[in-house]
């Protein structure tokens, strides 16, 4: 099963092989079964010669019945090929809903690199977790775990299940394959593997390279989504260095262009959900599912969204009420309307970001969330005080610029420090889950 993301076709023929080539399990007959027998490898010649009319003749509609969830995953899979991925996408939850309980994990694989291919990193994560459940010491679903988990941006799961892998299969290449592009998403932005994975990276390329795996599946690709991430975030950081330095005409450019940037991301959103034919509120419930999911089952994920989530509420009181401060420092005191709008949308955002808990991850573990070391609590109660303060100095109408500093440092203060912590806190946190996950692999 080649990687999601590399030049071959993702498509494993040997596995529908393996699932087409039983009569028992289908009900065949034996002419039936010898038709459908070479049915894949049929459908791949086609497909690579483009002739897409004449192999959905051949996964037809009888074809499908008779194979139940194979054949709706090799018509998933020319309809893949064929950049249709509404229709894919059907086949492939056809296939699924046809899955009983005692179906064969390879079946559940191929409908992993099928919503790989989709672009459906997160439902691939459930099926993926499926197949592992299907054959627990199987490597071709611990492959498909690293692939995804390495699509996801999760280096240390992926790795983990690709070690798994190559401990269960070391004389496969596909697993050694796994295994050497976990190793190489890790790389920092400046090109180099971690010190701690150097070594193993290179016996792993030796070896798989001795297997006969291609050198141009031995590096993943760097994810574009996080160097367009950290583009992003300096370019709202300029637009807001322009609105806390500049006057109003300054304001009001740097706020248009961040609200034109929304705009632009709903829109580039609203076209991946009509492309895929899956709506963004049925995608977010499908990967809430799944993370609520691996919650329940690894407690260093909660603790480390706990640190996350707490992190993150500085950043709209500083945005709003630091804002009004630093302004105050600056002697260009906001309205007082100006300044309660101001404290308001501070506050109404951190509320968002509360209730947000509960509705992303469930009540259990937005309890055990918000109580995890008092972070959460601490937060709520530094957010509450400075907006509070805020609007204090606001309405009084006669404080000082020393008043505005302090208030506007103590802004500033809380933030950094806050983010510091959770930087430690966290990077701890995934050091001790990395040794458990070796341990386990």
């Amino acid at each position: 099963m080649p990687d999601d993301d590399a030049p071959l076709d993702p498509f494993d023929e040997r596995e529908v092989y393996d699932i087409l080539g039983s009569s028992d399990a289908f009900g065949m007959s034996a002419s039936e079964e010898e038709s459908d027998a070479g049915s894949g490898e049929r459908v791949h010649a086609l497909v690579a010669q483009g002739r897409f009319a004449d192999a959905h003749r051949v996964v037809s509609d009888a074809f499908v019945e008779r194979n139940g969830s194979a054949g709706y995953l090799l018509r998933a899979w020319v309809l893949t090929q064929e950049r249709r991925p509404v229709a894919a996408r059907e086949a492939v939850d056809w296939a699924l809903a046809h899955a009983g309980p005692g179906e064969a994990a390879d079946v559940f694989v191929l409908a992993g690199v099928v919503l790989l291919s989709l672009d459906e990193a997160h439902a691939a994560l459930t099926v993926a977790l499926r197949a592992s459940g299907a054959d627990p010491d199987g490597w071709e679903p611990s492959v498909l775990l690293s692939d995804v988990y390495r699509r996801l941006g999760r280096q240390p799961d992926a790795v983990a299940a690709a070690r798994r892998a190559v401990a269960a299969a070391p004389h496969e290449a596909e697993a050694q394959v796994a295994l050497a592009r976990s190793l190489s998403s890790g790389r920092g932005l400046t090109g180099r593997i971690p010190r701690r994975h150097r070594a193993e990276h290179a016996a792993v390329v030796r070896r798989a390279l001795e297997l006969g795996a291609d050198p141009a599946q031995l590096t993943a690709p760097r994810g574009g989504m996080v160097i367009g991430g950290i583009g992003l975030a300096l370019f709202w950081a300029t637009q807001l260095y322009r609105i806390e330095t500049g006057g109003t005409w300054q304001l009001i450019a740097g706020g248009a262009v961040i609200a034109v940037t929304l705009v632009i991301i709903a829109l580039v959103a609203r076209a991946g959900t009509r492309r895929s034919g899956v709506t963004l509120r049925a995608r977010l419930r499908g990967i809430r599912a799944t993370t609520r999911t691996e919650m329940a089952g690894d407690t260093w994920l909660w603790r480390i969204s706990a640190v996350h989530v707490s992190a993150s509420l500085p950043l709209p009181v500083l945005l709003t009420t630091g804002l009004v401060a630093d302004r105050g420092w600056h002697g260009q005191h906001w309205p007082l309307w100006a300044a309660s709008l101001a404290t308001l949308t501070g506050l109404g955002a951190v509320l968002l970001l509360v209730a947000a808990v509960p509705w992303w991850y469930g009540g259990a573990l937005a309890r055990r969330i918000v109580q995890y070391g008092g972070l959460f609590r601490l937060h709520l109660c530094a957010a509450a005080a400075l907006s509070g303060g805020t609007l204090a100095l606001a309405t009084r109408g006669d404080a000082t610029r020393g008043q505005w500093a302090a208030l506007a440092v103590a802004h500033l203060a809380w933030t950094v420090g806050g983010w510091a912590a959770a930087l430690v806190l966290g990077g701890r946190l995934q050091a001790q889950r990395r040794r458990d996950l070796a341990q386990l692999a």
